[in-house]
């Protein structure tokens, strides 16, 4: 069983077998140690304040002893400091008792909790935090008090370091046990008993503490913003003028080319040729209409029916060489393009805009003292006067102590037969050398009795030893039975396997566990006891009113005065530093061109800002020149046929034409017609003279009429120019404004509560007598049904041996705890009734 106290458990039938107590009273008591931690200087810590206590009043303590060095420094409120010694602080007995503390306790010592962090600095090692630690009664203390020379709080002497509160904890006096008169027990022939020492119990009280009361603090809520979505104008509406092209129609008409006659063959003179480069046209640019795009989806359509013609023979002709007109003089009409020029204008953005700005004024914290508290008076008491005599007093009797001797026991090695020899069969020769007898494997066959040269087997079964023991061995039954003389490779052999040991090392009694007296001389100490010279009274002193101060902001009007902002003679702002006008924003008057945020307060002052206008150039196009349509003389056009003169008179003949089909290109819109700058280069063109270098001479050829379609273009839609409607351009923007202004509010601060902890003995140690189960009134198959009930509760006591060990007692002490018996470490009567076993 492990816990703070460390329990050394001893077999009870052991023990009192070596002690030859069968049949008498069992006394034993239970060692206990306390839980104790050390840092690296030495100083020690406890676990709990009663085992730090106990170290003390037992002597055995080992004292703190600071390892850091510092001077001591007073706080507000301490008026003096002067060095004392722990015990001294028996004085203090008004302060120790408004910690609940007991002031002539300090001539023990004291025993305080471990803190890392107080009055703003670590105070102890951190091994030592959350401790309890020992203080001597000599150690040096600096013991501060106010301006009536009261304790205040008291530090260690050479650290400073401070402790838990204002005082330590003393160390309180130790309990007195009454020592019962040894009675004489007349012990059943049956029965045994147990001496079972209990400690004191403690109990830990809280309570809970004012820290700080309740105040008021101001709070500032600064401004919150929203957001504002505004269009603004980037480019007004305009109007442009795009050109509308001319619009063509195709005109076809049969013009007989060259009609029947005799034509002559004019033969071609020669020339020589002169090649020359001239520029028709300078570099210019020009606005080009792209027509639309369309693409062509071809439909099969009947182009020519079924008919019959009438075939003409021509007649037969001969070529005459003459000059005709191809084309007679006309006019056409060509379309002159608009001609535009750039303009540069300024368009307005943004209107001139007068904006008012908070004017940001440098603030203060003024103090007010507010009454927290009205004057009153109060009743103080005036104690007592005491004469003060020393006077030795018998702290603790003389008396005897009964101590624990613990068991002890020896460490034993010895070696312990694990298997006995045997024999088995090994499969190869390996194993020849040792073997005691060797056998091929065709000549290992089992007889049907089972056996193979006295040795029983079964299939893959133990092989029985010849001289005891168990075998390990392992037959092929499956083998067929063969004469075979002559040893092979592989064989069977017969092995003496030696017995195997193995060391083990035990514990073993020597010394059971014993009590043993020893005697403790009586304590004394001086006490220091007083007489009333002066009956105690009561006095009335006035409490003055107690003030508090508050602070609140305000504009500091001198710092802004120093900073350069103008005041007038009624103390208003007018102007900023800068220069700037400043007003109020009640003052402002709302109107165009005035940008105010209306979430100001009215009050409050405002800096004009003017917002020049913003101006951005706009680049358009102007027409210069119109559209417009010019009329162009065309010559007429002559050239040289041939005519052919009729030698043999045409003649027809009737002939059936089947029908004739086509595919009829069908478009379809793919880029509507748009306009683009087109800068286009010079034109130039190559110039060929021609000279003759031979002339042309004349001859006569027939000449048949040709007649064949002519298309032109004429206009149908003269070119026009229309008017546009450019829209305004907005861009949105988005922007921040105040939406509450920025102000404060006095928020409630709650009292702060501490809640403190001490230790207060709710129970004193006692001694108890219990009957227990030991060889006098038991028997190994009892503690076998003991073991066995543990077992089944789910309490692992071991091997059910019947010997009440180690590991069986820790099962009952687990049984015990559970059940909420009490553990002690021994197997009682009242737990045997407990498990279901008769302890009879």
């Amino acid at each position: 069983m492990k816990s703070a106290q460390t329990k050394k458990s001893v077999s009870v039938p052991t023990a009192l077998r070596r002690a030859g107590l069968l049949g008498g009273t069992l006394a034993l008591a239970t060692a206990a140690q306390a839980g104790m931690v050390t840092d690296p200087h030495g100083n020690v810590g406890y676990d709990s304040a009663a085992e730090c206590d106990a170290a003390v009043q037992a002597g055995n303590a080992r004292y703190y002893q600071p390892v850091t060095t510092r001077p001591a420094a007073r706080k507000k409120g301490e008026a003096a400091v002067r060095t004392i010694r722990l015990s001294e602080l028996a004085s203090a007995t008004a302060q120790a008792a408004g910690l609940r503390y007991a002031a002539a306790d300090y001539a023990r010592g004291a025993c305080d909790l471990g803190i890392r962090h107080a009055q703003g600095r670590p105070d102890i090692t951190p091994e030592l935090v959350g401790k309890w630690v020992p203080f001597s009664p000599d150690m040096r203390l600096n013991l501060y008090t106010d301006a009536a020379g009261q304790p205040v709080r008291a530090t260690m002497a050479q650290c400073d370091n401070g402790f838990s509160g204002n005082l330590p904890r003393p160390v309180p006096p130790a309990p007195v046990l009454a020592q019962p008169a040894p009675a004489r027990i007349e012990a059943l022939p049956n029965q045994c008993f147990a001496h079972i020492l209990y400690p004191a119990r403690f109990e830990t009280r809280t309570e809970r503490v004012l820290v700080a009361p309740a105040t008021q603090r101001e709070e500032v809520i600064p401004a919150t913003y929203k957001t504002v979505t505004e269009q603004v104008l980037v480019q007004p509406e305009t109007r442009q003028q795009v050109v509308e092209p001319a619009q063509l129609r195709t005109v076809t008409e049969q013009v007989v080319v060259r009609p029947a006659g005799v034509r002559d063959e004019p033969v071609a003179p020669t020339f020589k040729t002169t090649t020359e480069q001239l520029t028709t046209r300078a570099a210019t640019t020009r606005y080009e209409v792209q027509p639309p795009i369309y693409k062509n989806v071809f439909e099969r359509v009947v182009d020519v029916p079924e008919h019959t013609i009438q075939r003409v023979i021509p007649a037969k002709y001969k070529e005459v060489q003459e000059r005709v007109l191809v084309n007679a003089a006309t006019t056409r009409t060509e379309t002159v393009p608009t001609r535009y020029r750039s303009e540069v204008e300024r368009v307005l953005v943004r209107p001139e805009v007068l904006q008012y700005v908070p004017v940001v004024l440098p603030t203060k914290q003024v103090a007010e003292q507010r009454l927290r508290s009205a004057a009153t008076t109060k009743v103080v008491p005036v104690p007592a006067a005491m004469e003060t005599a020393v006077v030795p007093v018998e702290v603790r009797p003389a008396s005897v102590r009964r101590e624990a001797v613990p068991a002890a026991y020896d460490v034993v090695t010895e070696q312990v037969k694990v298997s006995e020899p045997y024999r088995e069969w090994r499969r190869g020769r390996a194993w020849v050398n040792q073997a005691v007898d060797v056998v091929p494997v065709r000549g290992f066959v089992v007889d049907p009795s089972g056996q193979f040269k006295g040795y029983r087997v079964e299939g893959r079964t133990l092989v029985a030893a010849a001289t005891g023991g168990v075998s390990r061995g392992v037959v092929d039954k499956g083998l067929t039975q063969a004469d075979n003389t002559d040893l092979e490779d592989d064989v069977w052999c017969l092995v003496d396997v030696p017995a195997q040991y193995q060391t083990v090392t035990r514990q073993v009694l020597r010394a059971p566990a014993t009590l043993s007296d020893v005697p403790v001389p009586a304590e004394y100490k001086n006490v220091t006891r007083q007489a009333v010279v002066r009956e105690a009274t009561v006095r009335t002193e006035s409490v003055p009113a107690v003030y508090q101060s508050v602070y609140r902001t305000e504009i500091d009007f001198d710092r802004a005065r120093a900073l350069g902002f103008q005041f007038n003679q009624a103390g208003e702002l007018v102007a900023t530093p800068t220069g700037q006008r400043v007003s109020r924003v009640a003052s402002v008057k709302p109107g165009p061109g005035v940008q105010l945020d209306r979430a100001l307060a009215p009050d409050s002052w405002v800096r004009e800002v003017l917002i020049r206008a913003e101006y951005r150039n706009v680049t358009r196009y102007v027409p210069e020149q119109a559209a417009a349509v010019r009329v162009v003389e065309v010559p007429e056009a002559w050239r040289t046929i041939q005519r052919r003169v009729e030698v043999e008179p045409a003649r027809t003949e009737t002939v059936t034409v089947p029908a004739t089909y086509k595919s009829v290109p069908k478009q379809v819109l793919v880029r509507p017609e748009i306009t683009r700058q087109v800068a286009e280069p010079a034109e130039t063109t190559t110039v060929t003279r021609y000279e003759v270098d031979q002339p042309a001479s004349l001859r006569q050829l027939e000449v048949p009429a040709v007649v064949q379609p002519v298309s032109r273009q004429e206009v149908a839609k003269a070119a026009s120019v229309r008017e546009e409607v450019v829209p305004a351009v907005y861009r949105t923007e988005t922007r921040q404004v105040i939406d509450q202004p920025a102000t404060t509010r006095v928020v409630e601060v709650p009292a702060v509560y501490d809640t403190l902890s001490w230790l207060v003995k709710v129970g004193e140690a006692r001694e108890e007598k219990r009957e227990v189960m030991c060889e006098t009134n038991t028997a190994p198959q009892k503690i076998q049904q003991v073991q066995r009930a543990l077992q089944a509760g789910g309490f692992n006591p071991g091997a059910e041996n019947g010997v009440l060990g180690q590991q069986t007692l820790e099962a009952v002490a687990r049984y015990q705890r559970a059940r909420g018996l009490p553990v002690h470490g021994y197997l009682d009567i009242e737990t045997v009734r407990a498990l279901g076993v008769a302890p009879n």
